[in-house]
């Protein structure tokens, strides 16, 4: 009975590892698409930023009204999501001021990260491997001054490139997952 049931789920994830190889073609496919066509990709995620700025921001007046967290608790949470909301309209209405203040959003994040890598691999250092976490944070770090330094300029190609190599290496590690399950489990008999 084990056996069957053992059986049926291996043959169960093999079929859905082709679904998974689809979904990595067809993510490595709008991958070149975000790299090719940059101004589209950049675009489209900022008006997804504006929307879900202001979708967070409804759901933090729900929340507001639902909770009742105290006159003060409630007048501050109240006015979170009127500055999610006019922040993400905002965004929405003026999406180059939105795409760049996105790309320097990203530029400080990598900057942080990269000092924070850092400070790990320090307090690592004896341990082997440390060297690994010392040159993720100075990879970081180039990409950090990469984007501030000719920031807003840049702005359109940095958030393409990102979307464009993520969606590309997402699609390769679902390739590479899905054909490594396809060929670990056997076919049904």
């Amino acid at each position: 009975m084990a056996a069957e049931a053992a059986k049926t789920v291996g043959q169960e994830v093999r079929s859905r590892a082709g679904w998974t190889m689809v979904a990595g073609v067809l993510l490595i496919l709008a991958g070149i698409l975000a790299l090719s066509a940059p101004f589209i990709a950049a675009l489209t995620v900022t008006i997804f930023a504006g929307w879900a700025m202001i979708f967070g921001g409804v759901a933090q007046a729900i929340y507001a009204f639902k909770v009742r967290e105290g006159a003060a608790g409630f007048i501050w949470t109240l006015l979170i999501a009127l500055l999610y909301v006019v922040a993400g309209g905002y965004i929405l209405y003026n999406p180059l001021p939105g795409l760049a203040a996105l790309t320097l959003l990203l530029g400080c994040v990598l900057l942080v990260e990269a000092v924070l890598l850092a400070i790990l691999a320090l307090r690592l250092r004896p341990a082997a491997g440390w060297g690994l976490w010392l040159f993720d944070a100075l990879v970081t770090l180039a990409l950090a001054i990469f984007i501030l330094v000719k920031w807003p300029g840049n702005s359109v190609v940095i958030l393409a490139a990102f979307i464009g190599v993520s969606m590309i290496w997402s699609g390769v590690s679902r390739l590479i997952f899905g054909s490594t399950v396809r060929a670990a489990i056997p076919k049904a008999a």
